[in-house]
C-alpha cells in the first residue's frame, strides 16, 4: 500500500491570480486582508483551524477579524483552493489543496491524530465499483476512524492500554 499522498507545485503569484479571477468573477472584492489570509494558507501544511489562518495572517501586519478569516475560508472552499474537513469530535479544520493531490484520512480517536494516506489500488477499486453500477465518480471523502495502538499515545484513557 502506498501512503505517500501526491504533490503538486504550486506557485504563489499565479495562486494569487487565480484567487483575484475568482474573485472578480464572483464580485467579490481583492482585499489585503483575503490576500494575507491566501498567503497564510500557501505556508500551512496538513490540516489547520480558523485559529492557525488567523495567526498566520497577522504575521503579515494585516489586521484580519476572526469573521473574515471565515468567510475568506468560505470563499477558498468555494474556489477549490481549500477543503473544510469535519472530523468527528473536532472542531472544523480546513486544508489546502494547493500542495497536495487526492488523498484520504484515518483519524486517531484516542490523540486525534489525522494522518493523510494515497492507495492506488483503493482508488482503482471504487472505480471498478462505480463502473459495476454503471455510475460517474463526481468525488469522495474517506475518513477512517481508528484507536491509536501506540502505547505512548498522550491522550488514550489508561483503561485502553493493553498489553502488547
Amino acid at each position: 500500500m502506498t501512503m505517500d499522498v501526491p504533490k503538486n507545485d504550486v506557485n504563489l503569484d499565479e495562486l494569487e491570480e487565480e484567487f483575484k479571477d475568482f474573485l472578480y468573477r464572483h464580485n467579490g472584492k481583492v482585499t489585503p486582508e483575503r490576500m494575507a489570509i491566501l498567503r497564510a494558507l500557501y505556508r500551512t501544511d496538513g490540516h489547520f483551524s480558523v485559529e492557525d489562518i488567523l495567526s498566520l495572517a497577522e504575521q503579515e501586519d494585516v489586521n484580519v477579524s476572526r469573521a473574515t478569516v471565515y468567510r475568506t475560508l468560505d470563499l477558498l472552499v468555494e474556489s477549490g483552493l481549500a477543503k473544510r474537513h469535519a472530523f468527528q469530535g473536532q472542531e472544523t479544520l480546513y486544508e489546502s489543496t494547493l500542495n497536495t493531490g487526492h488523498h484520504d484520512h484515518v483519524i486517531c480517536m484516542d490523540c486525534k491524530q489525522i494522518t493523510e494516506f494515497f492507495n492506488p489500488e483503493l482508488e482503482k477499486l471504487q472505480t471498478q465499483i462505480l463502473k459495476e453500477l454503471e455510475m460517474d465518480h463526481v468525488h469522495h471523502v474517506h475518513q477512517l476512524y481508528a484507536r491509536c495502538l501506540k502505547q505512548n499515545c498522550p491522550n488514550r484513557p489508561e483503561s485502553k492500554v493493553r498489553n502488547l
